[in-house]
């Protein structure tokens, strides 16, 4: 089942919030070894987790299987505050435009037979 949860929505739910950003910090800290990211606590938390993102769970058998992140355009983002040297000259921006980030598949779920 997907669900799409605003940050507020999220953080109302404790057990959904701690298990996206436990396998954020798995996929992105552990697996791709983004070190800047480290934290002691496992969890992968950004400035860009704000009242406007929309997250995206897939929940499959209770079970956190996947995730993105949705951040919109109108405001900062991944690709004007960090990653700059990814898109050369102004990135589009607007209502109706949204960056999509941190997709990640929990590793029982990647084979799609769960």
């Amino acid at each position: 089942m997907l669900f799409s949860l605003t940050t507020q929505e999220l953080m109302e739910r404790p057990d959904l919030w701690e298990a996206v950003h436990r396998l954020r910090y798995k996929i992105f800290v552990e697996e791709m070894g983004w070190t800047d990211l480290e934290r002691p606590d496992g969890l992968e938390i950004d400035q860009f987790d704000h009242d406007e993102a929309v997250h995206q769970l897939v929940i499959r058998n209770g079970e956190l299987a996947g995730y993105q992140r949705m951040l919109p355009t109108t405001r900062a983002h991944l690709l004007t505050e960090v990653l700059q040297d990814l898109y050369e000259g102004t990135p589009p921006s607007g209502p109706r435009i949204w960056e999509l980030t941190r997709y990640a598949v929990a590793p029982g779920f990647r084979d799609g037979k769960r």
